[in-house]
Order: structure tokens, then sequence, then C-alpha cells
């Protein structure tokens, strides 16, 4: 079981600001899918309240923010429920579509979809690898098999000889050229897929906003945690402000279709 989160709300307000200009100005006010945890709808109802208002389509990101394949199913159940539970009190909707923190549920997991498939219309977990597996041996199995869950995947085009697999968002949004990123985008439509564009706050804020104090870190004897802390030094401007002019970038080629949720009606 997770730990509740400690978050920076004024941050978080921030990236929304931030995030909802973008869509007004460069999207012509087409809304976008947030995915939040169920502790972030617990701990910060308004936020969500405004997103909700703002006409944004509300997902769930699992409960806390969780390896999701290191649960049983039942524990994965129980989670679900309270995240839509969370979400469904902070804003009066109930989410439609599911993506795993991390995109943690490996191709030796996919019976994990059966549950999401219980509690969700669709889901964006999979991250469907071209350069380790066919497409053919992807749609012969979960999530692809599902008969009501529909799988929105993160297929990754593969560089430098097949050596890196580089994906549409993240980190690799950051530190990736424009072009490449394009190419990931084009990727995904020549092979049959929708490019999708994923990110987090603290992938475009640029000054420590979700900087953790290295006195918190002491609270924990864990050596992981410890090591956490340096890594911290991603999210303090090293290309984020990159990120909107590469989103600009690939908006020349694509037209954003909106919130996720529009691709299954």
């Amino acid at each position: 079981m997770g730990l509740k989160p400690k978050v920076n709300f004024e941050a978080l307000k921030l990236g929304y600001k931030l995030i909802n200009e973008f869509c007004n100005n460069k999207l012509d006010s087409k809304k976008i899918t947030f995915f939040t945890t169920g502790t972030v709808a617990e701990t910060f109802p308004e936020l969500l309240q405004q997103i909700a208002s703002d006409g944004h389509e509300i997902a769930c990101h699992y409960h806390y923010h969780d390896l999701m394949f290191k649960q049983s199913n039942q524990e994965i159940d129980q989670n679900l429920a309270l995240a839509k539970n969370a979400i469904f009190k902070a804003c009066g909707e109930e989410p439609k579509g599911f993506r795993a923190p991390v995109f943690s549920i490996p191709k030796h997991r996919t019976d994990i979809f059966r549950v999401i498939e219980k509690h969700f219309e669709y889901d964006s977990s999979f991250v469907l690898y071209l350069n380790k597996f066919s497409k053919k041996e992807y749609f012969e199995n979960d999530p692809f098999t599902l008969e009501t869950l529909k799988e929105f995947p993160i297929v990754p085009k593969p560089f430098f000889n097949k050596k890196i697999s580089i994906k549409s968002g993240g980190t690799f949004l950051r530190l990736y050229t424009k072009e490449m990123m394009k190419e990931v985008m084009l990727f995904n439509h020549e092979q049959g897929f929708i490019p999708l564009v994923y990110m987090h706050p603290y992938d475009y804020l640029q000054n420590k906003e979700f900087w953790v104090p290295l006195s918190d870190f002491f609270k924990s004897k864990k050596l992981s945690n410890f090591i956490k802390y340096p890594r911290q030094l991603q999210w303090t401007g090293l290309r984020n402000k990159t990120v909107f002019p590469k989103l600009e970038y690939i908006l020349e080629t694509f037209e954003h279709q909106g919130p996720m949720s529009q691709l299954i009606s």
C-alpha cells in the first residue's frame, strides 16, 4: 500500500494554469485529459473541481502512485474502487479512463487489464514495443482481446539501430529534440495507432516547484530514497522550457482531437 503524497498545492495550481492557458491559446480552447490519483483527489478536491468546470476530462491514475505489477488483483481491484470514488467525490464525475502509474503493467501481467475492465471504459497503460514483438503477437493477447475495454497504447519508436525506444512524453519529451518527438508521432500514425503526448507538471515547470528537501529524505532509512534526491535535478529547468515549443512544433503536423474519452464515443 502506498503512502499519501506530500504535494505542493501551489505548484499543482501553477502547473494547471499554464497547461490550461496553452489549451486556450494554442489548441483553440480544445480540452485535454488529466490523469489523477485518488489521493490527489482527496487532498485537493478544489483543483479537480476547477479542471472539470473548465471542461477538461478527469481520468484515473490509480489511488496511490504504486507499481501495479507488484500487487495482487484483489489489491488492484480495491485501489481502483477507492480511486474512482475519490475522484467522483471531488468533482462529481465518474472517470471513464485509466492509466497506470509509470505504465507499470508489463507483458507478463496483462491479467491486470481484466480488473481494469471492471471499472473503466478505456485504458492507456500499455507500452507496445514493436522492436520486441509484432503487432500480431500483441493483438492476440490482453488488453487488445478484451470485450469492453478500449486500449490506447503508448508506442515508442526505436532509434539508434533499435537500441533505444523513445516515448512521446515525460522525460523523453524534455530531453530529445522536437524533430525526434515528431518522428515518434509519425511512427504511431504509420503503425495505425493514435499518437499520444503525455506529461507531468514537473516536465514544464522550471523553478523547483516540486522540489523535496533533503530533510524529508533523511526520514527514510532506504538508500534508494537518497538516490532519488539528486534525481530531482531533472525537474529544475533541464530542458523543461523546451516542452511547450515542442508541442507547438508537433501541432504544425497533428491536430489535437480533444479528451481521450471522445475517442470512444
